[in-house]
Order: C-alpha cells, then sequence, then structure tokens
C-alpha cells in the first residue's frame, strides 16, 4: 500500500486538491447564486392586493387636481411609487397639497400594508427647487416631505475663484 501512495504521490495530491476545489466552487455558489426563490423572500407573505381598478382611481384622483399635468403609478413589493408632472407655474405647497385626501381610496389593511413614495417634478429645467419627494411608511397617516430648497439662479457665477 505504501509503495502505491509513494508512486501516485502527485495524481493524489492532484485528487485531493480537486476535490477542496469544487467543494469550495460548490459553497460559494450557495452563498453567491442562491435564487431559487422569490425576489423579495418571505418579506411579501400576507401581502394585501390592490386592483388595477384603485390605482386607476388614484391616477385619476391626482389628475383631477389643479395644475397636475400627468401620473404614473408603479408597485414594487411593499412599496407604492408615485410620479407626478405639474405645471411650471405651481409653487411647493400646491405641489404637496396633491396627495391631500387621495390615499381614501385604499383600504386601512392596505394603506396598512404599503409605504407610499411621492416624487413631484416639473419638467422646466429653470426650476430647480424641484423635484420634491413624499413618504408615507405603512405604520403613519401623513406623508413626510423632502425638505424645502430655496430656488436658486442657475445662471449664478461663483465668485470666490
Amino acid at each position: 500500500m505504501m509503495k502505491l501512495v509513494k508512486k501516485n504521490k502527485f495524481t493524489i495530491i492532484i485528487v485531493v486538491l480537486f476535490v477542496f476545489f469544487m467543494f469550495g466552487v460548490s459553497e460559494i455558489k450557495k452563498v453567491f447564486f442562491a435564487h431559487d426563490g422569490a425576489v423579495y423572500g418571505d418579506r411579501l407573505v400576507g401581502k394585501v392586493e390592490v386592483k388595477k381598478e384603485t390605482y386607476d382611481q388614484l391616477k385619476e384622483g391626482i389628475q383631477a387636481k389643479e395644475k397636475v399635468e400627468s401620473v404614473e403609478v408603479r408597485e414594487s413589493g411593499r412599496l407604492i411609487n408615485i410620479l407626478i408632472t405639474v405645471a411650471f407655474d405651481t409653487s411647493l405647497d400646491d405641489a404637496k397639497k396633491t396627495m391631500d385626501g387621495v390615499l381614501d381610496i385604499f383600504t386601512d389593511s392596505q394603506k396598512g400594508y404599503y409605504d407610499f413614495h411621492v416624487i413631484v417634478r416639473k419638467n422646466d429645467a429653470a426650476e430647480n427647487n424641484f423635484p420634491i419627494m413624499g413618504s408615507k411608511h405603512h405604520n403613519s397617516s401623513i406623508f413626510v416631505w423632502s425638505k424645502d430648497r430655496e430656488k436658486t439662479d442657475i445662471n449664478q457665477t461663483d465668485t470666490n475663484q
């Protein structure tokens, strides 16, 4: 037996290294490429469904507000993302008021399950105090808006050169 081991020492070392290498590759594959299940894992267990009609009513409710040009709504996991484009003469306060009362079309269980994220933007590039962002956590009853930014002159040059 010792003669066989001494004679094939190099081959045995190669086979043992190959086995360890294959074991390492399989473990790395399990850690980094284990996507056999759902994208969100078990975070969506007990998901509260929202019908397409509810999203259509949400769009119509926001679109009916004065100075709103367009509305996009997307659901992603436990988030409902709303992108609102407003007219060029809309103030920050008017933009924030676009969400007043529109979530009343959702049931309490839907409002308690989903987080709502709102982005209000203008197509006017000169209005650099937009976009503004608002969020409503599923445990909260109100939107929290991003800090107001002061409108600055985009043609202003830096005098500290």
